[in-house]
């Protein structure tokens, strides 16, 4: 089982070289878990900025990485900066960090399994 985290992060691109079939299951994994606490997170405002969370296909093919974007749609994207970081009469919210703190002890924990898994660690 890997420990650290600089362990994790080598481990990890050993497996988008040797077993990508796992590593696009635990992005895929990952992303999906991320957008879940995100759309958790995100303030009620009609339910337009939950409803408009997404999360992108596969990117950095090319480049040999294999990752997901996680956030905002088109229609609701623009306007979440204003509640996140606030404005002269609303104060910040902050809930993109708060997905991402909440989010990188779940992730960790499956890029782990997923690792010992596709390298038979």
């Amino acid at each position: 089982m890997p420990e650290g985290l600089d362990e994790i992060l080598s481990n990890i691109h050993k497996l988008q070289v040797q077993n990508k079939r796992v590593a696009r299951e635990a992005v895929s994994e990952v992303a999906d878990k991320t957008a879940d606490i995100l759309k958790g997170n995100t303030p009620v405002d009609g339910g337009q900025m939950q409803s408009d969370v997404a999360v992108s296909g596969f990117k950095g093919g090319p480049q040999g990485q294999i990752e997901k974007d996680i956030g905002f749609g088109k229609s609701a994207g623009w306007r979440v900066k204003y509640p996140d970081t606030g404005t002269i009469y609303q104060r910040a919210q902050n809930f993109k960090e708060k997905t991402i703190s909440e989010a990188r002890p779940i992730a960790k924990q499956i890029y782990a399994d997923k690792i010992t898994e596709g390298l038979k660690l």
